[in-house]
């Protein structure tokens, strides 16, 4: 899950890059259409048999993690920054964490309860500290934040609706099925929005910025994500994601220059130790 955090960081970096060119439902629409591809490809390998039963349900969670979830966040990142997004998307253990903990599934350990807590209070401190979190007056932002919130909640629900079925069926069988589905499913429609002279237009830089939400998040960290959803309890795979924004700070010191500063040293340090905590049993 480690490589999971550090491949998905630069999403936020990439995604925002990408929509300065494209619309969100243009770079979902690509984006997904792409991806589906690979996934198509490791479907063939696995040759699992879905039994009709569960097709619905695999069906609606591909629906709900590829239009609902993606056009929240590409909707947010368009008007928020990616330090809010890194940020809110931390909050996904805790999401993760209350739905399972109503539906009996999980037990509110001390363990547990502190490493999300200080884990999260980690990446406050981060995002404070490199003054994201003051831009939080702006309307426009706090819409998009509103947005990426929705869209954390629908991600932590798909994750933990997923969870019986990458038991089932493995992990990477079912993250690559749902993702098929959902882009067969929404793409008629996304259709209808797509300009495809808009792409061929992108500059260099978009263009790798759509390479790698496309083969980097949407297919290896994706697979990662199920593969070890399919091996832990849910709320012990979101955890990691407390590492983003971190690692994403991480990213833009490297790629522009931003100073590593005592906030960030102290935040990163609290999320270590949160992801530890959590993750002892």
């Amino acid at each position: 899950m480690f490589v999971h955090s550090a491949l998905s960081a630069g999403t936020y970096l990439a995604g925002k890059r990408a929509l300065a060119e494209v619309s969100p439902v243009e770079l979902a629409l690509v984006r997904f259409a792409l991806a589906a591809v690979a996934h198509g490809v490791v479907l063939l390998r696995l040759r699992v048999r879905f039994e009709r039963r569960d097709l619905l349900g695999l069906a609606g969670l591909g629906v709900l993690a590829v239009a609902v979830n993606q056009l929240l966040f590409l909707g947010g990142l368009a008007l928020s920054t990616p330090g809010h997004a890194a940020l809110l998307y931390a909050m996904t253990p805790i999401f993760v964490f209350l739905v399972e903990w109503m539906r009996g599934k999980e037990h509110a350990t001390p363990s547990k309860v502190l490493g999300i807590a200080v884990a999260f209070a980690g990446t406050v401190v981060v995002l404070a500290g490199r003054g994201v979190l003051g831009l939080a007056g702006a309307r426009d932002v706090l819409l998009g934040d509103v947005l990426l919130v929705l869209a954390v909640m629908a991600w932590a629900l798909y994750a933990v609706g997923g969870k019986a079925y990458a038991a089932r069926y493995g992990g990477l069988a079912t993250g690559s099925v749902t993702l098929v589905a959902g882009t067969v499913l929404c793409a008629p429609a996304g259709l209808a929005f797509l300009h495809v002279g808009r792409f061929a237009r992108m500059s260099p830089l978009g263009v790798a910025s759509v390479v790698y939400l496309v083969v980097v998040t949407s297919v290896v960290a994706w697979l990662i994500y199920y593969w070890a959803l399919g091996r832990a309890e849910a709320s012990r795979v979101a955890i990691w994601s407390n590492l983003q924004p971190v690692l994403t700070a991480l990213l833009a010191w490297a790629l522009y220059g931003e100073a590593l500063t005592g906030p960030f040293v102290l935040g990163g340090a609290m999320v270590v130790a949160g992801v530890v905590v959590a993750e002892r049993r």
